[in-house]
């Protein structure tokens, strides 16, 4: 699939009258991706134990291989391996799709003329109307291709594959690359460059996502409970003169030698009298 995403971006970028050109181009830039994809999908199955790791290097298989590797996690509680399954599934009829669609472009193209009208596009310029016109009966299955098969029904299978490639590169990459899942699948399944950044982590060992989340939260609490019991032990050799009595264990002033200070501090308010209550229940029985 990734073949035709690169002759696609070639077409918009390489002048050449021949149609072979774009093509080759992107042929070229699909192989070496490919070969980056292969080599750290096998690296992974031989680390990791997984059987029939020939199907690395092998077109369609290696999209179902993706999820072989990505066996330890699961996307919304499906098995990565039927995800990966499905994935190269609509991944050959895309395939087969594009290949029929060229095809009948290229069966077409000179019967593709001029109408003879004008219209105006979305950048004010005034641009003739193409059309296909006096195409021959026996080709009728290649006119329809060029009206309806890339625009229709091709798009719609390719935004579901898109989802499905979504579902199966968060799975690949919560297995080997935890941290930054979220921003390499998006990547992966937006831009045809996924067999770099399976290179990328083809050395992390597989793990299973909700066991690294567990243990990250288990190590954040561990800081934070040595925070609290830093802070802690810095207020109580560093406390604040203001959250006591100042009046508390301090000898009394001149001015108050020789009275009696029994009442300070006291919960009894007739302490510092020197007699007793009036409304004790001792006094009261006399």
């Amino acid at each position: 699939m990734d073949f035709y995403e690169y002759a696609s971006i070639a077409m918009q970028f390489v002048n050449a009258d021949t149609v072979w050109v774009p093509f080759l181009v992107g042929g070229l830039c699909f192989a070496i991706v490919f070969v980056f994809e292969a080599i750290a999908l096998f690296t992974i199955a031989k680390r990791e134990g997984y059987k029939n790791r020939w199907f690395a290097f092998v077109p369609f298989l290696n999209t179902y291989y993706i999820g072989v590797c990505a066996q330890k996690n699961k996307c919304f509680n499906l098995d990565s391996r039927t995800i990966s399954l499905i994935t190269a599934i609509f991944e050959a009829l895309l395939f087969a799709g594009f290949t029929v669609y060229f095809v009948a472009v290229a069966l077409v193209i000179e019967y593709y003329v001029p109408t003879g009208g004008t219209v105006t596009n979305a950048f004010g310029q005034t641009v003739e109307v193409y059309a296909l016109m006096n195409v021959p009966d026996n080709l009728y299955w290649a006119e329809w291709c060029f009206n309806f098969l890339g625009d229709y029904v091709l798009t719609w299978l390719e935004l579901v594959f898109v989802f499905l490639e979504v579902m199966l590169f968060s799975a690949f990459f919560q297995t080997f690359a935890a941290r930054r899942y979220f921003l390499f699948t998006l990547t992966g399944a937006l831009l045809p460059i996924q067999g770099i950044l399976f290179f990328i982590v083809r050395n992390n060992k597989g793990m299973n996502y909700r066991e690294f989340m567990r243990r990250e939260q288990e190590r954040q609490y561990r800081m934070y409970q040595q925070y609290a019991t830093r802070n802690y032990e810095q207020n109580m050799y560093n406390q604040n003169p203001y959250s006591r009595n100042p009046y508390d264990g301090m000898p009394p002033a001149d001015g108050d030698r020789g009275r009696d200070t029994r009442g300070v501090g006291s919960d009894d308010p007739f302490a510092e009298f020197g007699g007793d209550d009036p409304f004790s229940d001792d006094l009261n029985k006399h």
